[in-house]
């Protein structure tokens, strides 16, 4: 089948397009692309969605790379590929965004494509990457080059390198503690007569500010609670928003009589308020004892410009625990819906992600060197907790009556079974006396004889009764299921051989051949068809987790979500990945997932297995090559099932 190629769409105009020069088409084919498209070889994902390129070879994965246009230009990410996505030879990293020029040759895995860029660039124009943009005319007084001093170019010159530098290390810091010690390296070398430095913030807007950070210059840190602060300072700084200059605080009037700065001897301060729109975030105060013209005017319209851009830091910090809260809620959310499909095994991605958070923090004291140098990050934590509360979240496509299933054969099959035991009891009454009567009517037995042939009735129907009860109770038996594989029952052999007269005298057999199969299974209480259904939940999982835009610090919770049910000889699924095909993140979410399936107490079709029977469980596995024997003796040393994992 030949992929189509069009150059129209409703309602958005082509701006590129992507020719492939492919084996099965007689000539290169071309795609047209608009502000996002997915590559991959499904055909039935291409009929279903406009946004989706059939590349039609076997060595591309279902959904394998995506293109997606930001601004004038198209990039590419690799949607963690099996066999990989190149540019130029190089490939890329799942989750990163290769930026496309006209021309560019990629391949996906043997596919090889052309992209080619419809959107010319205007004359002149390069290409540039902005990351963020100030205003620095607040900071940035207008420098006349004909008439001002040489050093108060030098001097504006130094301020604005300085702001550069603050704007680009604050702009991206993402956590308080960070902030406040990027601030003080930053105050300590701005100004070399600073002698002290403290920040105060305010918990949310309109709140009274409270220390959060005080060090003296040589790294010396103090305890914010016992930092003495100047109330009168604090108060003017805060209340009419302005920023603060003393020099020769003691001679100052409007200081010199309070008791912290004579007690202190603080000879020169500055204090200017963290300001963000109308509101005020807290304050920064620097000051010394040594010199009480330490400070001049440029140096408060740099301090100035640091709380400016420190406001703005704070802000975004802000915003993005907001975010960060955000999704952590919607993810929790996400999987308690899912759960509460099936009460009964409620909890599981909840236990099963602190089962693997632990671990992967333990794994930075664990004996092999290995292991210690792979420590993770606090973002890659986060980013396997979210693969392992996600990691079940394809079950929502799995029909109920599988979901839940208690045993081997379902409620209603059992409940038919008992049925036909009861009709075959009755079958077997029946033409015992029937059979009887019979002859008594046909003159064969006198009233002893009768007799006798009762009591001869009774006894076999008692004998065939307890038989059937006994079929019974080993079908019942056979029925729960098994943690660990079983071998054929011969029990149940002998019962399906068996057949019993009907109604009609017809023969029928007790046990059909679907129920002596699903009563049969090794393990489990699934059919091959039921098993089929579960393990379809981890390609669905993925197929919706690829959908979410992650951040870059999360773009590996799809794959290390698709690999859990993956075993280290290829014997798992849904890939057979291999070694090291199978990431570590994966591996710790495997063990994780098997240790609670087989402890946790909400499993309907079983008993919840004791710890140390799962570790030894676990501990076949590893030996039969199917996990991470590595892993799992960390697992057992830090009793990762116990620890409770740091936020």
């Amino acid at each position: 089948m030949e992929p189509k190629a069009a150059f129209s769409a409703p309602n958005d105009p082509v701006r590129a397009y992507v020719e492939w020069m492919g084996a099965q088409a007689p000539g290169p084919a071309v795609f047209p692309l608009h502000d996002e498209a997915v590559l991959g070889r499904d055909r039935q994902d291409a009929l279903a969605s406009d946004k989706y390129i059939c590349i039609p070879e076997q060595t591309v994965s279902r959904r394998h790379a995506r293109i997606r246009r930001r601004g004038a230009g198209y990039f590419v990410e690799d949607l963690h590929s099996r066999n990989g996505t190149f540019v130029a030879g190089e490939r890329l990293a799942p989750g990163a965004w290769h930026a496309l020029r006209d021309g560019e040759e990629l391949a996906l895995a043997s596919a090889q494509l052309v992209f080619h860029s419809l959107m010319l660039p205007e004359r002149g124009e390069a290409t540039t990457l902005i990351t963020r943009s100030v205003d620095a005319t607040r900071f940035a007084p207008v420098v006349d080059a004909a008439n001002a001093a040489r050093t108060d170019l030098e001097k504006t010159v130094h301020r604005l390198h300085a702001m550069a530098q603050v704007s680009i290390a604050l702009g991206a810091v993402t956590d308080q503690a960070t902030l406040t010690e990027k601030i003080m390296n930053f105050i300590f070398d701005l100004f070399p007569l600073a002698e002290r430095a403290f920040i105060m913030l305010c918990d949310s807007p309109g709140d009274t500010p409270r220390p959060v950070a005080a060090r003296r210059r040589g790294g010396a840190v103090e305890d914010p609670a016992q930092v003495r602060i100047s109330r009168t300072i604090v108060d003017q700084v805060l209340v009419k928003k302005r920023a603060i200059l003393s020099v020769d605080t003691l001679a100052d009037r409007h200081y010199a009589q309070h008791e912290s700065i004579v007690a202190q001897a603080i000879l020169s301060v500055m204090c200017v308020p963290l300001i963000l729109g109308e509101d005020v975030l807290g304050l920064i105060q620097v000051d010394t004892s040594s010199d009480p013209h330490a400070f001049q005017e440029a140096d408060l319209e740099i301090l100035s410009g640091v709380c400016a851009e420190t406001a703005v830091a704070l802000k975004n910090f802000q915003l993005y625990s907001d975010i960060k809260g955000l999704l952590d809620g919607f993810v929790c959310a996400s999987v308690q819906a899912i759960e509460e499909r099936d009460p009964v095994t409620a909890g599981h991605s909840f236990r099963v992600a602190g089962y693997a958070e632990n671990l992967a923090i333990a794994i930075e004291r664990a004996d092999d060197s290995a292991l210690r140098r792979a420590a993770f990050t606090p973002a890659q934590l986060r980013e396997i907790r979210y693969a392992a509360l996600l990691h079940d979240f394809g079950k929502v496509g799995v029909r109920e009556h599988v979901l839940r299933k208690e045993k081997k054969l379902h409620h209603a099959d059992m409940r038919l079974l008992e049925q036909r035991f009861r009709y075959a009891r009755a079958c077997l009454e029946r033409h015992a006396w029937r059979t009887l009567a019979r002859r008594q009517l046909d003159g064969e037995l006198g009233a002893p004889g009768l007799r006798r042939e009762c009591e001869r009735v009774e006894a076999q129907l008692e004998e065939e009764g307890a038989r059937l009860d006994a079929f019974l109770d080993t079908i019942v038996r056979a029925n729960e299921p098994s943690v660990s594989h079983t071998t054929a029952s011969p029990a149940l052999q002998a019962i399906r051989g068996h057949a019993c007269p009907g109604l009609d005298d017809a023969p029928f057999r007790l046990l059909s051949d679907d129920e002596f199969d699903a009563l049969n299974i090794g393990k489990g209480c699934l059919t091959p068809d039921e098993r089929r259904q579960i393990e379809a939940h981890v390609a669905d999982s993925y197929s919706f987790l690829i959908l979410i835009p992650w951040t870059r610090e999360l773009a590996g919770v799809p794959a290390i979500a698709h690999g859990h049910h993956e075993k280290l000889d290829g014997s798992g699924y849904p890939m057979g990945l291999t070694g090291s095909e199978i990431s570590l993140q994966t591996r710790i979410l495997t063990i994780s997932d098997i240790f609670d399936a087989l402890t946790a107490r909400d499993r309907p079709y079983k008993e919840a297995v004791p710890v140390e029977r799962a570790l030894d469980l676990i501990a076949e596995e590893c030996r039969a090559g199917h996990l991470d024997g590595r892993l799992f003796k960390v697992f057992v040393e830090a009793r990762a099932w116990e620890a409770r994992a740091r936020a």
